[in-house]
């Protein structure tokens, strides 16, 4: 059962507003976090369950990533429940500058999703069917991202290619685009 204080704390927190260079939960919460008994377990716990709010896993996923604990990422099953928590908030998320830009860079979150020792794939395949237009602030990197339309789909792959050590170039053409990561989600099994 999680704690009622550990779901304050990750409940209190707005994740997805949080300014795209900075992590989304503060030093204040990660020792709020963790002095309650068995946090690494629990928060590994939320950061699975994919019925709790997506701000809520991402929330908890943040803490794994900024707190000290440690044990988790030896576990397979806990760096997947991450690993799944982070690609959900990718759908939802305010900003996508923490996650990357397609064919030109992987942001904190993207390199911190794809340092996970296990479940990138698994949490990434499903987004590559995410029409979704990315969320880019900036001047230049907003005006390429606009120009070149690019979706979440499209850092999906990019990630999915990085993760693979594929070539990770975005093609500026739509249908381009849509055609490699059809090409990508069939290579890797869906």
């Amino acid at each position: 059962m999680t704690d009622a204080a550990l779901l304050s704390v990750l409940d209190g927190v707005d994740p997805l507003s949080a300014v795209a260079d900075e992590p989304a939960i503060g030093a204040v919460d990660v020792a709020q976090l963790a002095a309650v008994d068995g946090a690494e377990e629990q928060l590994v716990a939320v950061a699975g369950d994919a019925q709790a709010p997506a701000a809520r896993r991402y929330a908890a996923a943040e803490a794994l990533l900024e707190g000290t604990f440690d044990g988790w990422r030896s576990s397979p099953a806990a760096a997947a429940s991450v690993a799944a928590a982070l690609a959900a908030a990718m759908r939802s998320d305010t900003s996508h500058n923490r996650w990357g830009l397609p064919g030109q860079f992987a942001g904190r979150l993207g390199e911190e999703l794809l340092s996970l020792p296990s479940g990138v794939e698994d949490a990434l395949l499903p987004l590559l069917d995410d029409a979704s237009p990315l969320m880019i602030e900036g001047s230049e990197a907003a005006t390429i991202a606009t120009d070149a339309g690019y979706r979440i789909s499209d850092l999906a792959a990019y990630l999915l290619r990085l993760h693979r050590g594929l070539p990770a170039d975005a093609a500026a053409d739509v249908a381009k685009r849509d055609r490699a990561n059809a090409a990508l989600a069939r290579e890797l099994g869906t």
